[in-house]
Protein backbone atom coordinates (compact mmCIF):
# COMPACT_ATOMS: atom_id res chain seq x y z
CA UNK A 1 0.00 0.00 0.00
CA UNK A 2 1.12 3.53 -0.57
CA UNK A 3 2.58 5.04 2.32
CA UNK A 4 1.31 8.79 3.20
CA UNK A 5 2.93 11.30 5.08
CA UNK A 6 2.01 14.73 5.77
CA UNK A 7 4.04 17.22 4.64
CA UNK A 8 2.09 20.18 5.81
CA UNK A 9 3.07 19.27 9.39
CA UNK A 10 6.40 17.88 9.00
CA UNK A 11 8.27 20.64 7.26
CA UNK A 12 10.51 23.46 8.57
CA UNK A 13 8.28 26.95 8.76
CA UNK A 14 9.61 29.14 5.45
CA UNK A 15 9.80 25.85 3.40
CA UNK A 16 6.12 25.00 4.48
CA UNK A 17 4.95 28.23 3.25
CA UNK A 18 7.26 28.06 -0.10
CA UNK A 19 6.51 24.76 -1.18
CA UNK A 20 2.49 25.87 -0.42
CA UNK A 21 2.90 28.14 -2.78
CA UNK A 22 5.05 26.78 -5.27
CA UNK A 23 2.99 23.65 -5.40
CA UNK A 24 -0.69 24.97 -5.12
CA UNK A 25 -2.44 26.35 -7.74
CA UNK A 26 -5.30 27.39 -5.14
CA UNK A 27 -2.68 29.72 -3.29
CA UNK A 28 -1.26 30.90 -6.56
CA UNK A 29 -4.39 32.87 -7.77
CA UNK A 30 -8.23 31.89 -7.82
CA UNK A 31 -7.81 35.01 -10.15
CA UNK A 32 -11.17 36.54 -11.51
CA UNK A 33 -10.23 39.53 -14.27
CA UNK A 34 -12.05 43.11 -14.20
CA UNK A 35 -10.89 45.66 -17.11
CA UNK A 36 -11.37 45.05 -20.84
CA UNK A 37 -8.22 44.62 -23.36
CA UNK A 38 -8.04 46.88 -26.52
CA UNK A 39 -8.52 44.40 -29.98
CA UNK A 40 -11.71 42.21 -29.75
CA UNK A 41 -9.72 39.30 -31.74
CA UNK A 42 -6.76 39.27 -29.12
CA UNK A 43 -9.17 39.02 -26.18
CA UNK A 44 -11.31 35.96 -27.95
CA UNK A 45 -7.94 34.31 -28.27
CA UNK A 46 -7.72 34.43 -24.27
CA UNK A 47 -10.93 33.58 -23.61
CA UNK A 48 -10.76 30.53 -26.09
CA UNK A 49 -7.32 29.49 -24.15
CA UNK A 50 -8.99 29.36 -20.65
CA UNK A 51 -11.79 27.33 -21.98
CA UNK A 52 -9.94 24.79 -23.84
CA UNK A 53 -7.28 24.18 -20.89
CA UNK A 54 -10.66 22.71 -19.29
CA UNK A 55 -12.95 21.48 -21.62
CA UNK A 56 -10.66 19.90 -23.93
CA UNK A 57 -9.29 16.12 -24.14
CA UNK A 58 -5.29 16.18 -24.85
CA UNK A 59 -2.26 14.47 -24.54
CA UNK A 60 1.35 15.51 -25.27
CA UNK A 61 4.73 15.64 -24.17
CA UNK A 62 6.33 19.15 -23.00
CA UNK A 63 9.53 20.68 -21.78
CA UNK A 64 9.28 22.80 -18.81
CA UNK A 65 12.21 24.96 -17.65
CA UNK A 66 12.54 27.28 -14.67
CA UNK A 67 16.22 28.65 -13.46
CA UNK A 68 18.50 26.60 -14.11
CA UNK A 69 16.16 23.34 -14.08
CA UNK A 70 14.34 21.26 -16.97
CA UNK A 71 12.54 18.43 -16.89
CA UNK A 72 10.41 16.30 -19.95
CA UNK A 73 6.92 15.66 -18.75
CA UNK A 74 3.81 13.80 -20.17
CA UNK A 75 0.23 15.31 -19.76
CA UNK A 76 -3.16 13.44 -20.56
CA UNK A 77 -6.06 15.35 -19.86
CA UNK A 78 -9.88 14.30 -20.18
CA UNK A 79 -13.27 15.80 -19.34
CA UNK A 80 -15.47 13.31 -18.63
CA UNK A 81 -19.53 14.09 -17.27
CA UNK A 82 -18.22 17.63 -16.62
CA UNK A 83 -15.31 16.61 -14.31
CA UNK A 84 -11.91 17.16 -15.06
CA UNK A 85 -8.85 14.11 -14.68
CA UNK A 86 -5.28 14.93 -15.04
CA UNK A 87 -2.36 13.04 -15.31
CA UNK A 88 1.64 14.58 -15.78
CA UNK A 89 4.19 12.34 -15.88
CA UNK A 90 8.17 13.08 -15.32
CA UNK A 91 10.23 11.78 -18.14
CA UNK A 92 13.39 12.58 -16.79
CA UNK A 93 15.03 12.46 -13.53
CA UNK A 94 13.45 10.99 -10.62
CA UNK A 95 10.08 9.11 -10.72
CA UNK A 96 6.87 10.98 -10.26
CA UNK A 97 3.68 11.83 -11.27
CA UNK A 98 0.59 14.38 -10.52
CA UNK A 99 -2.75 12.63 -10.37
CA UNK A 100 -5.74 15.34 -10.22
CA UNK A 101 -9.56 14.90 -10.42
CA UNK A 102 -11.28 18.07 -10.01
CA UNK A 103 -9.87 20.08 -7.38
CA UNK A 104 -7.91 16.92 -5.63
CA UNK A 105 -4.01 16.63 -6.20
CA UNK A 106 -2.03 13.47 -5.01
CA UNK A 107 2.26 13.96 -5.69
CA UNK A 108 3.29 10.11 -6.75
CA UNK A 109 6.76 9.50 -5.87
CA UNK A 110 8.79 5.85 -6.26
CA UNK A 111 9.32 4.22 -3.25
CA UNK A 112 13.32 5.56 -3.21
CA UNK A 113 11.74 9.35 -2.37
CA UNK A 114 14.17 11.00 0.21
CA UNK A 115 11.12 12.80 1.57
CA UNK A 116 12.17 16.40 0.88
CA UNK A 117 9.81 18.91 0.22
CA UNK A 118 11.64 21.82 -0.72
CA UNK A 119 10.93 20.80 -4.62
CA UNK A 120 8.65 22.05 -7.02
CA UNK A 121 6.03 19.47 -8.85
CA UNK A 122 6.16 20.62 -12.61
CA UNK A 123 2.72 22.08 -13.26
CA UNK A 124 4.37 24.98 -14.96
CA UNK A 125 1.30 26.80 -16.61
CA UNK A 126 -1.21 23.87 -15.54
CA UNK A 127 -1.37 24.58 -12.00
CA UNK A 128 -2.49 27.87 -13.32
CA UNK A 129 -4.48 26.97 -15.90
CA UNK A 130 -7.70 25.44 -14.12
CA UNK A 131 -8.48 28.29 -12.06
CA UNK A 132 -6.89 30.98 -14.20
CA UNK A 133 -9.43 32.96 -16.57
CA UNK A 134 -6.93 35.85 -18.99
CA UNK A 135 -9.59 36.69 -21.43
CA UNK A 136 -9.30 40.17 -19.56
CA UNK A 137 -6.47 42.02 -18.39
CA UNK A 138 -6.42 45.32 -16.33
CA UNK A 139 -4.71 48.45 -17.71
CA UNK A 140 -1.15 46.55 -16.27
CA UNK A 141 -0.57 45.22 -19.12
CA UNK A 142 -0.39 45.91 -22.99
CA UNK A 143 -1.75 43.17 -25.23
CA UNK A 144 -0.16 42.91 -28.82
CA UNK A 145 -0.72 40.15 -31.74
CA UNK A 146 2.55 39.33 -32.85
CA UNK A 147 1.59 37.26 -35.51
CA UNK A 148 1.42 33.52 -36.51
CA UNK A 149 3.77 30.70 -35.28
CA UNK A 150 4.60 27.07 -35.58
CA UNK A 151 4.77 25.00 -32.34
CA UNK A 152 5.09 21.03 -32.22
CA UNK A 153 4.14 21.25 -35.79
CA UNK A 154 0.59 23.26 -35.25
CA UNK A 155 -0.02 26.72 -36.47
CA UNK A 156 -0.42 29.36 -33.77
CA UNK A 157 -0.90 32.98 -32.68
CA UNK A 158 1.41 34.60 -31.20
CA UNK A 159 0.71 36.95 -28.34
CA UNK A 160 2.76 39.30 -26.26
CA UNK A 161 1.74 40.10 -22.76
CA UNK A 162 3.51 43.58 -21.79
CA UNK A 163 3.75 45.06 -18.46
CA UNK A 164 3.25 49.03 -18.68
CA UNK A 165 5.85 48.94 -15.52
CA UNK A 166 8.37 47.24 -13.45
CA UNK A 167 6.54 45.59 -10.64
CA UNK A 168 5.63 42.64 -13.10
CA UNK A 169 6.90 40.15 -15.34
CA UNK A 170 5.95 39.97 -19.22
CA UNK A 171 4.58 36.93 -21.31
CA UNK A 172 5.03 35.81 -24.93
CA UNK A 173 2.32 33.21 -25.40
CA UNK A 174 1.73 30.90 -28.71
CA UNK A 175 -1.90 29.77 -28.92
CA UNK A 176 -3.31 26.91 -31.53
CA UNK A 177 -4.75 28.25 -34.44
CA UNK A 178 -7.92 25.21 -34.08
CA UNK A 179 -8.29 25.19 -30.23
CA UNK A 180 -6.56 27.88 -28.77
CA UNK A 181 -4.97 25.82 -26.25
CA UNK A 182 -1.35 27.04 -25.07
CA UNK A 183 1.43 25.45 -26.89
CA UNK A 184 4.03 27.17 -25.70
CA UNK A 185 4.94 30.09 -23.07
CA UNK A 186 8.39 32.31 -22.06
CA UNK A 187 8.10 34.19 -18.92
CA UNK A 188 10.94 37.10 -19.32
CA UNK A 189 12.12 40.18 -16.58
CA UNK A 190 14.44 42.68 -17.88
CA UNK A 191 14.80 40.68 -21.09
CA UNK A 192 15.95 37.27 -18.67
CA UNK A 193 13.63 34.45 -19.60
CA UNK A 194 12.93 32.92 -16.15
CA UNK A 195 10.38 30.12 -17.09
CA UNK A 196 9.47 28.09 -20.17
CA UNK A 197 6.54 25.68 -21.31
CA UNK A 198 6.74 24.24 -24.76
CA UNK A 199 4.83 20.96 -26.02
CA UNK A 200 6.90 18.94 -28.39
CA UNK A 201 3.97 16.36 -29.36
CA UNK A 202 -0.01 17.03 -28.92
CA UNK A 203 -2.90 15.27 -29.93
CA UNK A 204 -5.85 17.26 -28.94
CA UNK A 205 -9.41 15.58 -29.02
CA UNK A 206 -8.13 12.34 -28.60
CA UNK A 207 -10.46 9.65 -26.61
CA UNK A 208 -8.27 9.25 -23.50
CA UNK A 209 -8.62 5.64 -21.88
CA UNK A 210 -9.06 5.54 -18.20
CA UNK A 211 -6.26 3.47 -17.71
CA UNK A 212 -4.25 6.25 -18.66
CA UNK A 213 -5.14 8.63 -15.92
CA UNK A 214 -4.34 6.12 -13.16
CA UNK A 215 -0.73 6.12 -11.09
CA UNK A 216 1.68 4.11 -13.72
CA UNK A 217 4.69 3.77 -10.99
CA UNK A 218 5.39 0.28 -10.52
CA UNK A 219 6.13 -1.05 -6.91
CA UNK A 220 6.19 0.67 -3.45
CA UNK A 221 5.27 3.83 -3.97
CA UNK A 222 5.47 7.23 -1.91
CA UNK A 223 2.02 9.45 -2.01
CA UNK A 224 1.58 13.11 -0.30
CA UNK A 225 -0.96 15.74 -0.51
CA UNK A 226 0.10 19.21 -0.71
CA UNK A 227 -3.09 20.95 -1.88
CA UNK A 228 -5.16 21.93 0.90
CA UNK A 229 -8.68 22.71 -0.38
CA UNK A 230 -10.71 26.00 -0.92
CA UNK A 231 -12.73 24.90 2.21
CA UNK A 232 -10.07 23.95 3.91
CA UNK A 233 -8.24 27.61 3.36
CA UNK A 234 -10.80 29.31 4.31
CA UNK A 235 -12.00 26.96 7.41
CA UNK A 236 -11.21 30.27 9.60
CA UNK A 237 -12.26 33.88 8.58
CA UNK A 238 -11.35 36.52 10.91
CA UNK A 239 -10.64 40.49 10.35
CA UNK A 240 -6.82 40.55 9.81
CA UNK A 241 -4.28 42.37 12.27
CA UNK A 242 -1.82 43.21 9.79
CA UNK A 243 -2.20 45.57 7.13
CA UNK A 244 -0.65 45.70 3.71
CA UNK A 245 0.76 49.61 3.23
CA UNK A 246 1.78 48.96 -0.51
CA UNK A 247 0.72 47.20 -3.25
CA UNK A 248 1.55 47.74 -6.95
CA UNK A 249 -1.45 49.14 -8.80
CA UNK A 250 -3.99 46.51 -10.63
CA UNK A 251 -3.40 43.97 -7.42
CA UNK A 252 -6.47 43.37 -6.02
CA UNK A 253 -7.56 40.28 -3.04
CA UNK A 254 -8.87 37.30 -4.27
CA UNK A 255 -8.86 35.33 -1.58
CA UNK A 256 -8.13 35.58 2.38
CA UNK A 257 -8.59 33.14 5.29
CA UNK A 258 -6.56 30.78 7.86
CA UNK A 259 -5.14 27.43 7.58
CA UNK A 260 -6.17 24.99 10.34
CA UNK A 261 -4.06 25.43 13.97
CA UNK A 262 -1.39 23.68 14.92
CA UNK A 263 -0.15 21.77 17.18
CA UNK A 264 0.78 24.84 19.65
CA UNK A 265 -2.32 26.44 18.83
CA UNK A 266 -1.35 28.68 16.19
CA UNK A 267 -2.47 29.35 12.66
CA UNK A 268 -1.50 31.07 9.33
CA UNK A 269 -3.12 33.89 8.23
CA UNK A 270 -3.40 33.67 4.44
CA UNK A 271 -4.25 36.47 1.58
CA UNK A 272 -3.74 35.88 -2.22
CA UNK A 273 -3.39 39.21 -4.40
CA UNK A 274 -3.81 39.20 -8.12
CA UNK A 275 -3.57 41.44 -10.94
CA UNK A 276 -5.12 38.94 -13.28
CA UNK A 277 -2.21 37.42 -14.62
CA UNK A 278 0.67 37.64 -11.97
CA UNK A 279 -0.19 36.58 -8.08
CA UNK A 280 1.27 36.81 -4.96
CA UNK A 281 0.46 35.18 -1.27
CA UNK A 282 1.30 36.87 2.00
CA UNK A 283 1.55 33.92 4.93
CA UNK A 284 1.67 35.85 8.51
CA UNK A 285 2.62 33.02 11.64
CA UNK A 286 3.31 33.74 15.39
CA UNK A 287 6.66 32.15 15.82
CA UNK A 288 7.15 32.93 19.71
CA UNK A 289 10.83 31.92 21.01
CA UNK A 290 11.70 30.16 17.85
CA UNK A 291 14.57 31.95 15.71
CA UNK A 292 13.83 32.21 11.83
CA UNK A 293 16.23 33.86 9.63
CA UNK A 294 15.48 36.02 6.99
CA UNK A 295 15.33 34.75 3.59
CA UNK A 296 15.14 35.98 0.32
CA UNK A 297 14.93 32.71 -2.24
CA UNK A 298 14.10 32.67 -6.10
CA UNK A 299 13.63 29.33 -8.56
CA UNK A 300 12.65 30.50 -11.68
CA UNK A 301 9.96 33.24 -11.95
CA UNK A 302 8.59 32.18 -8.63
CA UNK A 303 10.11 34.50 -5.83
CA UNK A 304 10.14 33.45 -1.51
CA UNK A 305 10.86 36.57 0.70
CA UNK A 306 10.47 36.50 4.76
CA UNK A 307 10.69 39.02 7.32
CA UNK A 308 10.42 39.03 11.25
CA UNK A 309 7.75 41.74 12.27
CA UNK A 310 7.28 42.05 16.12
CA UNK A 311 3.65 42.43 17.22
CA UNK A 312 2.36 43.46 20.82
CA UNK A 313 1.77 39.47 21.58
CA UNK A 314 5.46 38.60 20.28
CA UNK A 315 6.99 38.14 16.75
CA UNK A 316 5.67 36.90 13.72
CA UNK A 317 7.53 35.30 10.69
CA UNK A 318 6.04 37.42 7.23
CA UNK A 319 6.63 35.07 4.41
CA UNK A 320 5.45 36.73 0.56
CA UNK A 321 5.53 33.97 -2.27
CA UNK A 322 4.64 34.76 -5.76
CA UNK A 323 5.65 34.52 -9.72
CA UNK A 324 6.29 38.48 -9.14
CA UNK A 325 9.75 39.98 -9.87
CA UNK A 326 12.29 40.30 -6.55
CA UNK A 327 11.89 43.80 -5.50
CA UNK A 328 8.33 43.22 -5.73
CA UNK A 329 7.93 40.85 -3.18
CA UNK A 330 10.52 42.75 -1.07
CA UNK A 331 8.59 46.21 -1.40
CA UNK A 332 5.29 44.26 -0.04
CA UNK A 333 6.86 42.17 2.54
CA UNK A 334 8.56 45.50 3.97
CA UNK A 335 5.14 46.92 4.20
CA UNK A 336 3.39 44.68 6.30
CA UNK A 337 2.94 45.86 9.63
CA UNK A 338 0.52 44.97 12.35
CA UNK A 339 -2.54 47.17 11.91
CA UNK A 340 -2.52 49.02 15.53
CA UNK A 341 0.54 50.75 13.99
CA UNK A 342 -0.55 50.66 10.29
CA UNK A 343 -0.27 53.86 8.14
CA UNK A 344 -2.58 55.12 5.28
CA UNK A 345 -2.14 52.62 2.48
CA UNK A 346 -0.66 52.99 -0.98
CA UNK A 347 -0.38 51.64 -4.18
CA UNK A 348 1.81 52.42 -7.15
Amino acid sequence: MPKAINVRDSAPLFFRSYFKALCSSFLLGLLILSSPVSGEESRAWLVQMSKAFANQNYDGVFVYSHGSSMETLRIIHQVKDGVERERIVRLDGPVQEIIRQGEEVTCVHGSDWNGNINHKIPLGPFARAFVRDMSELGDSYELVDKGEGRVAGRSARVLLIKPTDDYRYSYRIWLDEQSGLLLKSVLVHRRTVLERFQFTHLNIGADIDESELEVGIAGETMVHYPLLSHQEVLVESKPLNWTLNWLPSGFKMSMQGSHPKHEDGSGVDTTTYTDGMAAFSVFIEKIGDQKYDEVSAQKGATVAVTRIVNYPDGDHLVTVVGEVPMKTAKRIALSIVPSAVAVSGSTE
